[in-house]
């Protein structure tokens, strides 16, 4: 990667070959890609949904975030949440999440919101070394509990 300044910046339409990439890259192979162009495009033009992308000059797209907000009654104001966030391995340890992250703080402060979160698995290396921990947030008290349903 050398020595380029890593940039973020939202997503366009011409960032989905990257963006599905990245996914592979990052083990998601059995993704269809027209599903995938559909769910992009309406990621891209959801009210309520940001994609963000860190890339370089040299090497290109190296991480993402996709956040959503909306309000919750409960906080009296909006909620934004990290639904998404990945690194290419390569880009490991540059950085390149905290920028992500610092962005959507950012973007937070300029919605108003009440609440940043996201969600996340112990299993992840992430959590194991305390990511999020170290970039501000702090674990919560609580439980996610998904509606299983046959897989397609």
């Amino acid at each position: 990667m050398g020595d380029r300044e890593i940039k973020v910046r939202r997503a366009t339409r011409a960032d989905g070959d990257a963006v599905f990439r990245l996914l592979g890259e990052l083990g998601y192979t059995e993704l269809d890609r027209a599903h995938f162009d559909a769910t992009f495009d309406v990621v891209l033009l959801h009210s309520e949904m940001i994609l963000l992308l860190a890339e370089t000059e040299d090497a290109g797209v190296i991480g993402f975030a996709s956040l959503s907000h909306r309000p919750q009654l409960r906080l009296g104001g909006t909620l934004l949440t990290v639904d998404e966030l990945a690194v290419t391995e390569a880009a490991g340890g540059l950085g390149v999440g905290r920028l992500l992250l610092a962005e959507t703080r950012k973007i937070a402060e300029e919605l108003g919101a009440r609440r940043l979160q996201i969600d996340q698995r112990r299993s992840r290396d992430s959590y194991r070394r305390g990511f999020y921990v170290k970039n501000g947030f702090e674990e919560a008290d609580s439980a996610v509990f998904r509606f299983k349903w046959p897989v397609r």
